[in-house]
């Protein structure tokens, strides 16, 4: 597979998981600011400090903007000179997939296209009557176009690109929605939680689709460092950071192969973030001043600097050397 398609794969689905995400970091900030009596800078601001979205949105609005739902709201959804709004994301995916038309299935590319249709005038329509509702009509369409994928093209090295750019991008996003907290309303204490705290750990979990999931578990007991512990580091709920990471794994193991040297740094890379997962402990986390921040910020550095290196090693490696195509004859002489 030339790199070509192998980059569109995996950025397609990046795309895709950003946008979902996207919905989902503004769904739980609704649920937020309707269950917490919150101060006007910590409702909305959060949102696009964490999404990294502060300095470009303060050069082109005044700072009393940040703290207004309709314009932080409307600037992550439609906004196209934000990079990372639904509308930018999914503008983005659908110029991926079409540059790789041969290589994905029919039923993919119609549910994108219906997709980047539908969020034009019906989708704005369905944003200003119901938020909550367009948040959750996205998050479908995200859904449908993940098991459509799963279900009508080859498992093999272009699904092997596409489910790691999805599962790293996850990785990330999750980190994200779950610092949310700590800039909304501060570092979490272990030892007491306010009404504020409760509502908001709820609606992060809610966010993740991840509610009955926590409440099925026999051990689950309703704190804050349970909830971020299971959203963090629970192996086998989809939407965790170690689940997303421990698949990375997999699916890099299946794009390098057996044997192929490509691909080593970014493998290491991947592999570090995965054993320091395993061995950390919500308690470790806690323990240390903004534990659960540092954790997430750790995490979203690490998942970026990964895809930088696969990027590096797969879709943009460094020509080679003409001393490597020479002969020992060729060097010796030139010596």
């Amino acid at each position: 597979m030339i790199s070509r398609v192998a980059e569109s794969c995996f950025w397609m689905f990046r795309y895709m998981e950003r946008l979902e995400n996207v919905a989902r970091l503004l769904d739980v900030n609704l649920l937020l600011v309707l269950d917490a009596n919150l101060r006007d800078q910590e409702r909305w601001r959060p949102v696009l400090i964490v999404a990294g979205e502060e300095p470009r949105f303060l050069e082109r609005f005044s700072a009393a903007e940040a703290d207004k739902a309709e314009r932080v709201q409307d600037y992550m959804v439609f906004d196209e000179q934000n990079p990372v709004s639904i509308l930018s994301s999914l503008r983005w995916a659908r110029e991926n997939a079409r540059s790789i038309r041969e290589t994905i299935s029919l039923e993919m590319w119609e549910a994108l296209n219906s997709f980047w249709l539908w969020l034009g005038e019906a989708g704005r329509r369905r944003f200003t009557r119901d938020r909550h509702d367009f948040y959750s009509r996205v998050k479908e369409q995200c859904a449908l176009f993940h098991g459509l994928t799963h279900n009508t093209v080859m498992h093999n090295e272009p699904f092997n690109f596409m489910r790691l750019g999805m599962l790293l991008e996850r990785a990330n996003q999750t980190a994200r929605v779950l610092d949310v907290k700590y800039h909304a309303l501060g570092p979490t204490s272990a030892e007491r939680e306010s009404l504020a705290e409760s509502a908001q750990w709820l609606a992060l979990l809610r966010s993740c689709s991840g509610y009955e999931s926590f409440f099925k578990q026999a051990s689950a007991q309703l704190t804050g460092t349970a909830i971020a512990a299971f959203l963090m580091l629970e192996p086998d709920f989809p939407r965790s950071v170690l689940y997303c990471v421990s698949r990375a794994v997999n699916f890099m193991n299946r794009v390098r192969g057996q044997g192929n040297p490509m691909g080593e740094r970014s493998a290491a890379a991947l592999g570090a973030l995965h054993r320091e997962l395993e061995q950390a402990t919500i308690r470790k986390i806690v323990a240390v001043d903004a534990g659960i921040h540092r954790q997430c910020t750790r995490i979203v550095q690490a998942t970026a600097d990964i895809c930088d290196a696969i990027s590096t090693d797969f879709f943009d490696p460094p020509l080679p050397r003409m001393t490597e195509f020479m002969t020992r004859g060729e060097l010796a002489q030139q010596a």
